[in-house]
């Protein structure tokens, strides 16, 4: 008679503190709402919040600097002058201006009033207009988005990692993984598979390069040496924070040292975890796990000698549309007098046209390049397959129009209410009184 008795299971392994860490971060991640509706319940907050804190006579009183006016005398007929109070020209010198100080009382304006109601029905379509990402974003991801349609970035990924000298290849991939971020999802959809591959062929392990491919594209998603879409998009909301205070705006590249640097940093930090601490811990079964036994990799198609020059005839194509477009730009600004220089004191880095017209230069060296790489890929047959390119990404942008549209309510809503200002001089008053040095505040400002 057969023993038809099972073997009694294993007792799962006893879970270390680190595993109840990631356990605990994952199940928090899972319990993170969507990121519209974490803007609905902050829109709710803020309503709820101010009306409360009006009740209760919440409001705060601050010193506010105005110029002093100045008289002039101005001829408004031959014979006649007249004394006139003017403002401060712009322009001058903060020392050729005088100032005065006033106190101003800030009160917290609840949106639950007649006229805080009134805000949220008459203001919900103007908010929506008035907010400047909206334009930024869609005019930043038409010409980067049509390179990637057309198959720029992708054979961009690829020309990269084939070029990459076989001791710096865990460095490159990283660092083209962060450059990918111009083209949304292209570095993950191409360069992590491409990176296991690029290992394996060097006799390493594919899955130290898949991990590396990860790292370069998610890590480094932010920063880049290249200003991208992203850099407009978060620096138009950072002008629609700064208009809540009436601060200077800023420009597209303000943040640019910063990035460039981080993403240098970034790549350093990514390739010693992945050559001393990822790579040595695998072994010898995981390395084999992505490459078949002939030696070729798994799952990556060779690709042939057709595709390969139809591909370099596209990239060849696309140099010659971005040094177009690189002549246009420096014809249009270099010369004195040109275009993009300032009118009046000729410059062309600061407040001048040149640095107004940017986005829209960034936007053209995209979209040029990405028409003439399918062009001469063949990817592009005529003005149909462009115009298809742009849709087909503006229509995947229908998820950030509408976190937008409630980011611009929370912002307007916020603003009415007189929340910024009160919060701000309820929180310099309390650093004064800490009277904590300059360099721990900075600090702790950057870590904030």
């Amino acid at each position: 008679m057969i023993d038809a008795r099972v073997a009694p299971p294993l007792a799962p392994p006893k879970k270390t503190f680190m595993d109840n860490v990631l356990d605990g971060v994952e199940t928090l991640g899972n319990k993170v709402p969507h990121p519209v509706m974490m803007f609905v319940y902050l829109i709710a907050f803020v309503i709820l919040l101010s009306s409360l804190l009006q009740l209760l006579g919440v409001s705060v009183t601050e010193q506010v600097l105005e110029p002093v006016p100045y008289q002039v005398s101005r001829d408004f007929y031959e014979d006649t002058t007249q004394v006139q109070t003017v403002a401060p020209r712009e322009g001058l010198e903060y020392s050729d201006v005088a100032f005065q100080a006033r106190t101003e009382t800030i009160p917290i304006k609840g949106l639950l009033t007649i006229d805080g109601i009134r805000f949220l029905f008459t203001s919900f379509v103007p908010n929506f207009q008035n907010f400047g990402v909206i334009a930024v974003t869609f005019i930043a991801m038409m010409g980067a988005g049509l390179a990637e349609s057309a198959g720029l970035m992708g054979a961009l990924i690829r020309k990269l990692v084939a070029v990459a000298p076989r001791g710096l290849i865990a460095f490159l991939i990283v660092l083209v993984g962060g450059l990918s971020s111009v083209a949304s999802d292209a570095g993950y959809l191409i360069l992590i598979p491409l990176a296991a591959a690029a290992f394996a062929s060097l006799k390493r392990n594919p899955i130290a390069g898949l991990a590396a491919g990860f790292a370069g594209v998610a890590a480094t998603f932010a920063v880049n040496i290249i200003i991208q879409p992203t850099d407009a998009m978060l620096g138009e909301m950072t002008n629609e924070a700064i208009a809540l205070t009436g601060g200077a705006p800023q420009t597209i590249v303000n943040n640019y040292f910063f990035s460039a640097v981080s993403l240098v940093f970034l790549c350093v930090v990514a390739t010693v975890v992945t050559e001393r601490m990822i790579e040595p811990r695998l072994n010898a079964a995981d390395a084999a796990a992505g490459v078949v036994p002939n030696g070729e990799q798994a799952a990556v198609e060779e690709v042939d000698s057709v595709a390969a020059a139809t591909e370099a005839r596209g990239l060849r194509f696309a140099l010659y549309g971005f040094l177009s477009v690189l002549a246009v730009v420096l014809l249009v600004t270099l010369p004195p007098g040109a275009p993009l220089r300032d009118p009046t004191t000729g410059a062309i880095i600061g407040n001048t046209p040149f640095m107004d017209s940017l986005l829209f230069i960034i936007a053209a060296f995209f979209l040029v390049s990405g028409i003439c790489y399918g062009v001469g890929a063949g990817t592009i047959k005529g003005s149909g397959d462009v115009i298809a390119g742009i849709t087909k990404t503006f229509s995947g942008l229908g998820g950030l129009v509408l976190m937008f549209l409630m980011i611009a309510q929370f912002l307007a809503y916020f603003n009415y209410s007189n929340l910024p200002q009160v919060i701000a001089v309820a929180l310099a008053d309390l650093l004064e009184r800490a009277a904590i040095p300059a360099l721990p505040l900075l600090v702790l400002f950057i870590l904030v």
